[in-house]
């Protein structure tokens, strides 16, 4: 195994990069360098669109990461095994592709070796996302041999922590998209509910916007609640339907609702997700649902497609703000 400080660094680099796309690079770059690779890719694919959402790439060309994203990855052997993968064990290359024979049977396989020199491999699947499949494969250079054991080790302990930086990841850029906000935690609420609905976390800025909104509470029970009887049976809907993509159960990937304040008091706009990191061999599962309070009272900066969604602006309306 590594060191412990090397360690360290990597685990660092891992939370410091959600809603960073170079930041992933440099993720895979601290990975690969730990167990002396010379390449490497993280894919964070979304099931229901096939869609990269993080295409981080280690060691290759522009050019070269450009094909592979284009069409080259159906060149490449090994993504046939990769169903066959058990969630959050690390595989090293012909633990999982039959032989040298069939691996370089795939012309992307062949160019890799002829280009790069690259043969070795150890790969995993991370994510337990009904909407995720979350996969690492960090490759190495024929002349240096196989992957040890405890170059298989090093990665296997990180990979609970590149799962909580991808869901980390994906709530992060998933926000900035639709707000354009930039995610301070002194002015995002945050509230995470367990897989029974309750409440397990509400920081500081969730907890005042529900004091002083009027749109929301908490019951002595720790449920979150909308005062309006309307808005609080879409939320509980949005809540349930959200909790079974969490549970495996369902492909809801969350949804938004507006929440109706008091009186002289902008109305508060609601975005659930799931969160979903387990199965993974720390033990320290993480399932439930996040929903994330933005309230325009505060000054958190926000783009015209969630202003308009708060104030129900007409398109001539939206158009005025832009």
């Amino acid at each position: 195994m590594p060191d412990v400080p090397s360690l360290f660094r990597v685990i660092t680099s891992i939370y410091a990069a959600p809603g960073d796309t170079t930041g992933w690079n440099l993720v895979l770059e601290s990975v690969a360098q730990l167990v002396n690779a010379q390449a490497g890719v993280y894919l964070l694919i979304d099931r229901e669109s096939q869609a990269n959402q993080n295409p981080a790439r280690y060691g290759y060309s522009e050019q070269d990461r450009r094909r592979y994203e284009s069409n080259a990855m159906e060149e490449d052997t090994r993504i046939l095994y990769t169903d066959n993968f058990e969630l959050g064990k690390v595989y090293r290359e012909f633990e999982y592709v039959p032989d040298r024979a069939a691996l370089l049977q795939g012309a992307w396989n062949r160019f890799e070796l002829e280009t790069y020199g690259l043969l070795w491999n150890m790969a995993a699947r991370i994510s337990t996302h009904t909407l995720w499949a979350d996969f690492i494969s960090i490759n190495r250079q024929e002349i240096l041999g196989p992957y040890s054991d405890d170059d298989k080790a090093a990665l296997q302990y990180l990979l609970p922590h590149m799962s909580r930086g991808a869901e980390l990841h994906r709530l992060v850029t998933r926000l900035e998209q639709l707000y354009g906000a930039v995610l301070d935690k002194l002015l995002v609420g945050l509230v995470v509910l367990d897989t029974r609905g309750r409440v397990v976390l509400a920081n500081t800025v969730a907890r005042r916007t529900v004091e002083e909104s009027g749109a929301l509470r908490i019951t002595s029970a720790g449920r979150l609640r909308a005062t309006d009887a309307a808005v609080d049976l879409n939320l509980r809907e949005l809540i349930v339907t959200t909790m079974k993509t969490v549970q495996e159960s369902g492909m809801s990937d969350g949804g938004t609702l507006v929440a109706a304040a008091g009186p002289a008091r902008d109305d508060v706009l609601l975005e659930v997700m799931p969160i979903r990191d387990d199965g993974l061999p720390d033990r320290d599962n993480v399932r439930g649902v996040a929903v994330f309070i933005i309230d325009p009272n505060q000054s958190l900066p926000l783009n015209t497609a969630g202003l308009a969604r708060i104030f129900s602006l007409s398109p001539a309306e939206h158009a005025v703000t832009d």
